[in-house]
């Protein structure tokens, strides 16, 4: 988060801004452009999922303070990625899986 606090206001007030400076960026085997696809995807599903948190915390008595920028920052990308099935991630199986393709 930057340390300045008119930027650190800058970037919330600009929610669409914000998530696309917090794309993950690609290390390693999975992060291709299906992945990147599925983040553009979500950004509609993350920012509604941020607004029930807000109104979760409202509900539950407490004013809320988390930030949009330190609720993107604690989700867990690769984690959902990987659960998701092959179909889902729109991967198309090869003949042969990876690891027999590499024990030949």
């Amino acid at each position: 988060m930057p340390e300045n606090s008119f930027l650190s206001a800058f970037l919330e007030d600009n929610p669409n801004m914000l998530y696309q400076a917090m794309r993950p960026q690609q290390q390693g085997a999975g992060m291709g452009r299906s992945f990147m696809d599925y983040w553009r995807g979500q950004q509609g599903n993350v920012w509604e999922d941020y607004l029930g948190s807000l109104g979760r915390t409202a509900l539950g008595g407490e004013i809320p303070t988390q930030s949009y920028q330190s609720y993107l920052t604690g989700l867990p990308w690769m984690q959902r990625w990987q659960q998701m099935s092959p179909g889902q991630r729109r991967e198309k199986p090869s003949l042969f899986s990876p690891r027999l393709r590499w024990n030949l």
